[in-house]
């Protein structure tokens, strides 16, 4: 405990932030220097980085939530050592020791995620990455286990993006902050916290990404730059039965992941669309992205729309982008680059965040967002 008061008496603290995303492809590193707190901190971005994971060890992150009890715990130590390994990576990268690090926020890597679906359910939410096997290998204080708190308190656990969103963007009421992850998901942010509108709109780069190995036989584990999907052509009937999907309609809160978009979506979409070119299936899917979050976005919207910022690997998807863009006009479609933030390392910075705002005691889920029934502070702390 002395250490946790020695920190949060500082007027300043280092932090590394670690995630691992719905698309399990790299651990993204952050370290960020922090001054302040509250509505008057702010941060200083040191070093950033990704380490992706190998291919064998994507495999299994894959097929986690389908592991037994047994491999799934050898996993949680084996993914702990991976992210203690990215964290002293990142150490290096900034110049620093262990003993120049306060915390390290990992968000870990999510292998199941079973959202509330109405009264009586409950949310069942777990991340893989023993947070004890981080801070003994690196002897550094560390945060994690972030969505359990908030799904303890009737939500849905996710998603934990509006406190960043909010804290970089309040001043500009109106802004959409988009990620475009494996998952894509939208904050709507407002002049006060307690108004933002933040939920998934749907699916992203996963279902993109399974296709596009697929068409490639496995030589790209994503579609570069959008190149193959400009290649299709989008299945106008197609995509409007996509747009016919339950979750897309549903209210929000809401939050999903691979058990709705993942492997067996993309298999049962094969399986009807036998007859249709796999590159026209990926170009009618990256469509179906773009227009499931324009969707979202102009159903829920709080306020008028000033911009939509975006940011995750996504953004490296011109053909997404390019029909975003279409689907928004005139409202602009902008990078979150544009205002000093890498738009690959943003979730990593977030962690980095949530690490930090838990040691000083403050609430960080956004209630109206998640579901859960009050404000509560996010992370375990292992020391």
């Amino acid at each position: 405990m002395d250490r946790l008061l020695k920190l949060r008496a500082k007027s300043e603290r280092i932090v590394i932030g670690l995630n691992s995303g719905t698309s399990a492809d790299a651990i993204d590193s952050i370290v960020v220097r922090f001054r302040g707190q509250g509505l008057e901190l702010v941060h200083e971005v040191l070093a950033s980085g990704e380490h992706p994971w190998p291919a064998s060890v994507r495999e299994q992150l894959l097929r986690a939530g389908e592991m037994s009890v047994a491999e799934a715990a050898d996993l949680h130590v084996a993914l702990g050592a991976a992210f203690a390994l990215a964290a002293r990576a990142a150490m290096v990268a900034a110049g620093l020791s262990a003993d120049g690090v306060d915390l390290i926020g990992s968000h870990g890597q999510t292998v199941v995620h079973h959202p509330c679906r109405g009264p009586g359910t409950a949310t069942a939410t777990l991340q893989l990455g023993d947070i004890d096997v981080i801070a003994e290998r690196t002897g550094v204080i560390t945060v994690g286990d972030f969505r359990a708190r908030d799904a303890a308190a009737g939500g849905q656990g996710a998603p934990l993006m509006p406190f960043l969103d909010w804290m970089l963007f309040r001043q500009r009421p109106g802004t959409v902050c988009l990620n475009l992850g494996g998952i894509a998901n939208v904050t709507m942010v407002a002049s006060d916290i307690e108004e933002c509108v933040a939920f998934d709109t749907g699916p992203a780069n996963m279902p993109l990404d399974l296709i596009a190995s697929r068409l490639t036989n496995g030589v790209e584990s994503y579609d570069p730059g959008g190149r193959l999907a400009e290649q299709g052509h989008v299945d106008a009937i197609l995509l409007d039965r996509l747009m016919q999907h339950p979750y897309i309609h549903a209210t929000p809160p809401k939050t999903t992941g691979r058990e709705e978009f993942g492997s067996d979506f993309v298999r049962n979409l094969l399986a009807k669309e036998t007859h249709m070119p796999l590159v026209d299936i990926l170009a009618t899917l990256t469509s179906f992205v773009a227009d499931s979050v324009h969707a979202g976005v102009t159903q829920w919207a709080v306020e008028p729309l000033r911009e939509v910022v975006v940011s995750g690997g996504g953004l490296h998807n011109l053909a997404l982008m390019r029909r975003l863009k279409q689907r928004f006009f005139p409202v602009p479609v902008t990078s979150i680059a544009d205002y000093g933030v890498n738009p690959d390392s943003k979730e990593a910075l977030l962690f980095a965040l949530l690490a930090h705002e838990r040691v000083l005691g403050g609430a960080t889920n956004v209630p109206r967002a998640t579901g859960a029934l009050w404000p509560t502070g996010l992370g375990k702390i292992a020391l």
